[in-house]
């Protein structure tokens, strides 16, 4: 069958399912197609919640599919949830791909739970901002696979990684697709193996759906490019290796968090691993390539200035607050991360007007991620700061009088700091909504292709 024609069966979602409506989606499928859907429960998250998987095809190779592995990025759910459906009705196309599939749509329910308030709109960054959630890298699901290389170990992986690393293990998949979403910006992709017909193939899939291609900075400045949105897989060793010269890393040091399922599946066998990010939000100059009227160095200098101003005001009053977050209050630690991670040293590079790096003409694209697709990391610091706030008020008592004025002062001050964010960027850049249809069209036919890719047949 035609990628053409398998796109038409992608329906035209409106909204994002809840964690509750994912499960009633696979039990759905399940009674639709007896026969062509196995489901099973994978183990349970931190909470309880059971982690739902379904097994689909008859082919000699396994493709493992997660979705959610970061709880503020829901497309792919949607994404596997109607891949399921498309290979479950079509046994004929499943045969000609040659895998078993195994799709977990939720790997981390207890965190997309969080991310509710703002998966039925209205889609603006506000709405997401204010509402989005996101754990600490240590809890983190594509954050906490072991690792075990000079410079870096780690050996704590969550509940919800050692189901992933449980499957991984027993399936020795040739194919892994892990499901992400950015915020603002447009589509990339990580690959295990970039040959330049895939690379071409993966653009072009957005291109098709006319969603943005992702033409800015990339995730980290020393990441080289396949093609112009396609990168290597993301991998602790590379970052190891830019952190510090091999020379200098002889020894193991214990890290907070781990490496991601690219790492991992690397140390069990031959796989192609496809990481599909796409944005919810535009505007076309993400892919302008253009030159502009700034150097490089002026828009990452410039960057670094707005990074700051924002990191200023989020201390000021985090300072004043913080110290009444209590353990049990999910929405702090992010935000601490941040802070504890940002030092206005680390920043004097781009700050130094001495510094004459970068002196090429920086594009179109570059000018607007770094000054204003880069200020939604800081609204949403700002945003889960309101909600850290909001979840100790509900908490207090008749006679915590001068804990709610603190935490009412400064819910009010992250708020009003989000608000005027989102404000300014709005006013300067478009916020253009992707339609979800078009979203799950890129990242299933990314699925397809690199499937395709795997057995010879792209």
């Amino acid at each position: 069958m035609k990628i053409e024609d398998i796109l038409l069966k992608v329906p035209d979602y409106k909204v994002f399912y809840t964690v509750d409506e994912m499960d009633s989606r696979i039990t759905l499928l399940e009674e639709k197609y007896p026969g062509s859907i196995e489901t099973f429960v994978a183990g349970n998250s931190r909470e309880g919640h059971p982690i739902r998987c379904m097994k689909i095809g008859r082919g000699e190779r396994n493709a493992l599919c997660f979705a959610c592995p970061h709880p503020n990025e829901p497309i792919g759910a949607m994404t596997i949830l109607t891949l399921a459906e498309i290979l479950a009705g079509d046994g004929e196309l499943a045969d000609e791909l040659g895998f078993t599939w195994y799709f977990i749509p939720c790997i981390d329910p207890d965190g997309t739970r969080l991310n509710e308030a703002w998966f039925k709109g209205p889609f603006t960054i506000k709405n997401y901002a204010l509402n989005f959630y996101r754990p600490p890298g240590y809890r983190q699901v594509e954050w906490t696979f072991p690792v075990d290389i000079p410079g870096w170990y780690f050996n704590s992986p969550i509940p919800e990684t050692q189901i992933l690393m449980k499957y991984m293990e027993e399936l020795k998949p040739e194919l892994l697709v892990s499901l992400h979403n950015s915020a603002y910006g447009g589509a990339y992709w990580y690959l295990t193996k970039g040959d330049p017909v895939l690379c071409e193939a993966l653009e072009n899939a957005a291109k098709r759906q006319n969603v943005p291609i992702h033409l800015g900075e990339p995730e980290a400045e020393y990441m080289k490019n396949y093609s112009d949105a396609v990168f290597p897989m993301m991998s602790i060793k590379e970052f190891v290796a830019n952190m510090q010269p091999a020379e200098e890393v002889t020894e193991k040091v214990e890290q907070s968090c781990g490496g991601c399922s690219g790492d991992y599946i690397e140390t069990i066998c031959d796989c192609q691993t496809v990481i599909a990010e796409l944005p919810y939000f535009y505007d076309p100059r993400i892919e302008d390539k253009s030159p502009s009227d700034m150097t490089h160095g002026e828009a990452m200098r410039e960057n670094a200035r707005l990074k700051r101003t924002s990191y200023v005001k989020l201390l000021e009053t985090w300072n004043m607050v913080s110290h009444l977050f209590t353990e049990d209050n999910p929405f702090h630690e992010f935000v601490k991360t941040c802070i504890d991670a940002f030092d206005i040293t680390a920043e004097s590079k781009y700050l130094n007007p001495e510094n004459q790096e970068g002196q090429e003409k920086a594009t179109v694209s570059q000018v607007f991620d770094n000054i204003y697709g880069a200020r939604i990391f800081e609204i949403v610091n700002f945003g889960l700061s309101a909600r850290a706030c909001e979840y100790e008020l509900k908490k207090l008592g008749p006679n915590d009088k001068h804990k709610a004025e603190i935490l009412t002062q400064c819910r009010k001050e992250f708020l009003d700091n989000a608000e005027r964010l989102c404000a300014w960027v709005e006013e300067n850049a478009a916020t253009d909504v992707i339609p979800i249809r078009k979203l799950v069209s890129v990242q299933l036919e990314s699925a397809l292709l690199t499937a395709k890719y795997v057995t010879g047949q792209l």
